[in-house]
């Protein structure tokens, strides 16, 4: 054991005190900063039309109006800088020929990676505490905190962060030099946004189905407060994937590694399939924004064998209200409506038309509102529901913060990124001493 964590120490300060992480670091708390003081202005201007109107009020939630675009940057910084602080980590050692010596030691192929991949998280999780100072002055100044909530945003990039960190292996393990590498792992990394991009303008139809299965729409349901299992097990076999082709392209002792390849393809694939099959989701927000009241969810599950045609484009913003309004809403609540886009002829001729369908009957409508909706697929069903209006409304915390946030930029304009250079100066400081004396 001792072996292994003197490997595992050699991989964090590899990790933490390369130039390249410094330079990652620095502009993480400058994004970090920038995104908390932008969104804490734009809540506490809009609250101020809020914060004595009980009505208007109930809009305002801290994740999605405050911390979800505090998180936000780390997305762009994860995609495109993250793989050139991680890459080195394998590419340099195959270019110093080091992984030779490090296996001659008493460390094999999966100690090295797994120390890696260690490095890697606590390199993750370092960044994620970086936010840590926006949420004790939110609370400061009187903010409210949904720490269910907040736990899962930041878990949902903890998980996006090692699918990056999996990718840029994978990618560090095929190629011989860094540069190479890294263009190769921003490709795949962005692959997933030019799929969405097809998808939301209804390019193709294999992309549309395709599309529910990119990280970045995964990674919405931690944004949008959605406990999935579904989601969560699409990352841990991504990652899992791409870490054991990692593995298996760094071994050079390993014979027939097109078989071994073939078959974690084969078995990823599999268990995908799987799980795409086991939809358990909860809504963990406090106001319950992705969910229907208790009433019509007991009503709904009721209901079986239902079909919705859409005569609408993907990218129609009524179609994308309507998604975000109902569908996903209703996903929650029963995950076998079969939902058909249409197009074509039938498309132009009925354009904007939804038609509700269960066990023969047909409902036509041209209305996405719930008030309209619901009462024409518990008439198609046969039964009767009761919205019902005993259950607690969300009370909503609008908040005005009056006082100059001037403490943030002096934390993560100045302090952080000083105190991070200060660290690398006197660790490097050190090591010249070391290796002179």
């Amino acid at each position: 054991m001792r072996p292994f964590f003197i490997l595992t120490l050699k991989e964090i300060k590899d990790t933490f005190y390369s130039k390249t992480a410094l330079l990652f670091l620095v502009l993480v708390s400058f994004i970090i900063g920038y995104g908390f003081l932008t969104a804490v202005g734009l809540y506490s201007e809009q609250s101020l039309s809020a914060v004595n109107n009980p009505l208007y009020a109930r809009g305002f939630e801290p994740v999605p109006g405050v911390f979800g675009p505090t998180y936000g940057g780390l997305f762009i910084l994860f995609s495109l800088f993250l793989p050139f602080v991680i890459i080195p980590l394998i590419s340099l050692e195959k270019e110093r020929n080091t992984l030779a010596v490090l296996t001659q030691l008493p460390f094999s192929f999966k100690d090295i990676l797994t120390a890696k991949i260690t490095a890697s998280f606590l390199f993750l999780l370092f960044v994620l505490i970086l936010t840590f100072p926006c949420i004790i002055l939110w609370q400061i100044h009187g903010g409210h905190i949904p720490f269910n909530e907040l736990l899962l945003l930041m878990g949902g990039y903890l998980l996006y962060g090692m699918f990056i960190v999996s990718v840029s292996f994978f990618s560090a393990s095929l190629f011989e030099n860094t540069a190479n590498s890294s263009i190769f792992a921003i490709f795949l990394i962005i692959s997933s946004w030019l799929i969405d991009f097809g998808s939301n303008m209804n390019i193709s139809p294999f992309l549309v189905s395709v599309s529910a299965w990119t990280v970045t729409l995964v990674l919405k349901y931690f944004e949008n407060g959605i406990l999935s299992f579904t989601a969560v097990m699409y990352f841990v076999l991504i990652c899992s994937f791409f870490f054991i082709l990692t593995y298996i392209l760094l071994r050079f002792d390993l014979q027939g590694k097109w078989k071994s390849i073939s078959s974690t393809v084969i078995l990823f694939l599999l268990t995908m399939f799987i799980i795409s099959h086991i939809t358990i989701n909860i809504d963990i927000t406090e106001s319950h924004r992705n969910s229907f009241s208790s009433s019509i969810s007991k009503a709904l599950k009721k209901v079986h064998g239902l079909e919705i045609d859409v005569y609408m484009n993907k990218g129609d913003s009524r179609f994308a209200d309507y998604q975000k309004s109902f569908l996903k809403k209703l996903d929650l609540v029963k995950n076998d409506v079969q939902i058909k886009i249409m197009t074509g002829n039938e498309l132009k001729k009925n354009y904007g038309l939804f038609v509700y369908k269960i066990n023969g009957k047909t409902e036509k409508t041209y209305s996405n509102s719930e008030e309209e909706i619901f009462p024409i697929i518990f008439k198609l069903a046969g039964i009767s529901a009761n919205p019902g209006n005993s259950e607690t409304k969300y009370p909503g915390y609008p908040l005005v913060v009056k006082e100059n946030l001037s403490i943030v930029q002096y934390i993560y304009y100045l302090l952080i990124p000083l105190a991070m250079i200060l660290a690398f100066v006197i660790k490097n400081f050190k090591s010249t001493l070391i290796r002179r004396f």
